[in-house]
């Protein structure tokens, strides 16, 4: 039947055809790859550090920890193309927490640098715009014009001046450097809620199923 079947269609169609089934297929993959990759658990929830950046109220029924960094292009993608979408649905409403985690596992001194500015900004300061800055144009940090913008945060305000200095914002970049590794995280974007760890980005819409299903739980 198959055989007849193949005998009346013109060799176009049956290119068709085959495209249509290579990409069927290609589709299940890539959804069975990413529903399979969503069942690894932590032995245990990551807990809240005080230098956290945290977005959204300290009340809110779901928190989601976001293991991220600037210098990754799927971060910056998820803060351009995913998280004012969420912010708008979820956080704004006090829904859910997000928390973000800025992983460095780099020794370069501005690397280090930036992730000391942005947790102690966030802390002491107004972090939106330095935020902005670097999901635009993460390096910019290379810069003299950053070197110099983080000298006049330092030079502004004693407070901030102390924790980019001091050593508890560098304790800060070792320790989510080593909660990253113990959880056997190997990449970011990774998201832990819960227990529950989702690696990678994520469409909008896949991202939102996920926080009602735990919202719903």
């Amino acid at each position: 039947m198959i055989t007849q079947l193949a005998k009346r269609l013109k060799p176009i169609e049956i290119i068709a055809i085959i495209v249509s089934l290579i990409l069927l297929v290609l589709i299940g993959i890539k959804v069975w790859n990413i529903f399979s990759s969503k069942k690894e658990v932590l032995g245990e929830t990551p807990k809240l550090s005080a230098l956290d950046i945290t977005f959204g109220s300290d009340t809110a029924p779901l928190t989601v920890f976001a293991y991220m960094s600037y210098h990754c292009g799927y971060c910056r993608l998820f803060f351009t193309d995913v998280y004012p979408k969420l912010e708008k649905e979820f956080i704004s409403n006090g829904k859910v927490r997000f928390v973000l985690k800025i992983v460095e596992h780099s020794k370069n001194p501005d690397r280090i640098k930036e992730v000391r500015t942005a947790i102690c900004i966030n802390r002491y300061g107004y972090y939106g715009k330095l935020h902005e800055l670097l999901v635009t144009n993460s390096s910019v940090i290379y810069t003299d014009e950053f070197r110099e913008m983080v000298n006049h945060f330092i030079d502004s305000d004693p407070l901030v001046a102390e924790c980019i200095l001091g050593n508890e914002s560098m304790d800060y970049v070792l320790q989510i450097r080593n909660e990253f590794d113990k959880f056997g995280f190997t990449g970011t974007p990774t998201f832990a809620i819960g227990t529950q760890v989702y690696r990678g980005f994520m469409p909008y819409e896949q991202f939102k199923t996920i926080i009602v299903k735990h919202l719903n739980q």
